[in-house]
Order: C-alpha cells, then sequence, then structure tokens
C-alpha cells in the first residue's frame, strides 16, 4: 500500500475536569464569559466554521489569557485552516501554561507531521504517551510518523497499542493493515481492512485496498465485491473504476474493462490513458492500492 501517507487523527477537543467546568459555570461573570465563549468556538469548529472558531477561541483568551484548553482549541483551529506556524504557535503555548497536557502534546505531534518534521512530531507524540499511557489516538499518530521514518515493525506496534488502548477507529485498523502488508503478513491485512470497513461501512479507500488485497490472494469474487462497494460509497472514486477495469482486463472480461474506461474518461484521463494501453496494447497494468 505504498504512495500515500498514514491516517493522521486529529486530536479532539479536552474537556474539562467536571470540577473545572462547575468552576467556571458558577464563577464570576467573567468565566462564565469564557465558558460561553469557549462553548460556541468548539460549536464553529464542528459546523465547519473555523474562521469563526478562531475569532471566538480567541475572545475566550482574551478574557482568561492562562486558558490552556482554549490555546489548545485555537491551535485545532488553525490547523484546519491550514496556518500551521500560527497552530503551532498556540499548542506551545497551551503546553507552556500546562505542562502535563497530554493532548495538546498529540496535537503538535500532528502538525509537525503535516510539515514533515519527524523527529519533532515523534518526540512530541512520545510525551504525550508518556503523559498519558493508554492514549490511543497518540500511539495511532506515533505509528504514522514511525512508518514514514521507515520504521514498519515500530510502526505496527504502536498501531497495535492504539488498538489495545481501545481505538474505536477504522483508519488505525487501515493505517496497521498497509504497515503489515510491508511485512508481508497478508492474513492480517485481510482481517485489518474487514474491521475497517465493518466500523466504518462507506469507507471506500479501505474497500479499495481490500480489493487488492482479495485480488492479490486469487479471490476474485470478493474483490470485485470490495471494488464495487468502493465505487457505492463514493461513485467517483476512481482508483476502485481503475481497479475493476485491470481486474476485467486480467480476468480477460474485456466488455467489463471498456465500460470501467468509459467511466474513467471523464473523472481521470491519466488513469483512463493507462486503462487504454491495457487494453488495447497489452500494457501490463498494477492495481492502483492508495
Amino acid at each position: 500500500m505504498k504512495g500515500k501517507r498514514s491516517i493522521m487523527l486529529a486530536a479532539a477537543f479536552v474537556l474539562l475536569e467536571t470540577a473545572a467546568v462547575v468552576s467556571l459555570a458558577q464563577g464570576s461573570t467573567q468565566l462564565r464569559e469564557v465558558a460561553s465563549y469557549r462553548s460556541q468556538g468548539i460549536k464553529f469548529y464542528e459546523s465547519r466554521q473555523y474562521l469563526r472558531a478562531v475569532e471566538t477561541f480567541k475572545l475566550a483568551i482574551k478574557e482568561k489569557p492562562d486558558y490552556a484548553e482554549a490555546h489548545n482549541d485555537l491551535g485545532l483551529a488553525l490547523s484546519a485552516l491550514g496556518r500551521r506556524a500560527e497552530a503551532i504557535d498556540a499548542l506551545k503555548l497551551a503546553i507552556r501554561l500546562r505542562p502535563d497536557f497530554a493532548e495538546a502534546f498529540c496535537s503538535l505531534g500532528s502538525e509537525y507531521y503535516q510539515l514533515q518534521d519527524l523527529d519533532r512530531a515523534i518526540g512530541a507524540l512520545r510525551r504525550a504517551i508518556q503523559l498519558r499511557p493508554g492514549y490511543a489516538l497518540a500511539f495511532n499518530n506515533l505509528g504514522a510518523c514511525l512508518f514514514e521514518r521507515g520504521k514498519t515493525r515500530e510502526a505496527i506496534a504502536a498501531y497495535q497499542e492504539a488498538l489495545r488502548f481501545g481505538s474505536p477507529l477504522a483508519e488505525t485498523h487501515r493505517n496497521l493493515a498497509r504497515a503489515l502488508s510491508e511485512v508481508g503478513e497478508y492474513e492480517s491485512v485481510l482481517a485489518h481492512l474487514t474491521a475497517a470497513v465493518r466500523i466504518k461501512p462507506d469507507y471506500s479507500e479501505a474497500y479499495n485496498n481490500l480489493g487488492v488485497a482479495y485480488f492479490q490472494r486469487g479471490q476474485y469474487e470478493k474483490a470485485e465485491q470490495a471494488f464495487v462497494e468502493a465505487i457505492k460509497a463514493n461513485e467517483k472514486y476512481a482508483d476502485a473504476i481503475y481497479n475493476l477495469g485491470v481486474m476485467g482486463i486480467a480476468l480477460k472480461e474485456r466488455d467489463a474493462a471498456v465500460d470501467q474506461y468509459r467511466k474513467l474518461r471523464a473523472l481521470n484521463p491519466i488513469l483512463a490513458g493507462r486503462l487504454y494501453k491495457g487494453l488495447y496494447k497489452g500494457m501490463v497494468l498494477d492495481l492502483r492500492n492508495k
């Protein structure tokens, strides 16, 4: 499954401890206002109104500059806008205000990963895990960094820890399957991709990977079914359409391959061109397994 980066999962907003929530809600008018701003900011973020979320978190910080959680929230919103340098500054300030802030370290690791600064990403994520040993999200993201570094066995161990500590996320299973395929553990690849689509039935990329895995094992009917499910989940998913076409050529089902070629021409002319060469010029084609 080479050719595409592992899925780095975004950290969630950090909920304050109950006592702290009560303290803010029942405190001074200023503290109640701070809590209100933060609540509004999270709602804006969740509805993908990221700029409004940034503005609202800044209002919370203006009222309470030492509010570490709001600085973390601001970092997440800035990240969603692609403003990574500002996001890193906000997350570092959250950590400065609260040195044991595992979630902020996890978010910081994600930002460094996006910037391809893997050493800093790994350092931040290891610190998050040190502060919160059962932190499944941080283990997943550490696995993504290690895999990118070429440390496949260590990445597998990190993903397995994420699952052991209760990660319910389909992306963790797909990440692990990707790493396992690199070391030839194909039965486990199938098991984790199957788990991924069971958790997330519309996970088109995982269905596509599953189709490739079945095809490589000669289980062509299951491969076709998986590619079809990928396209059902995303009817414009060019890789899965292309793979159905490649499969048609390999199995000498020319009409089926031509149908996929016609669909691809408008969606992805480059892949359509490759499929054409396979159909009419005898070019050997590989499945797309990104």
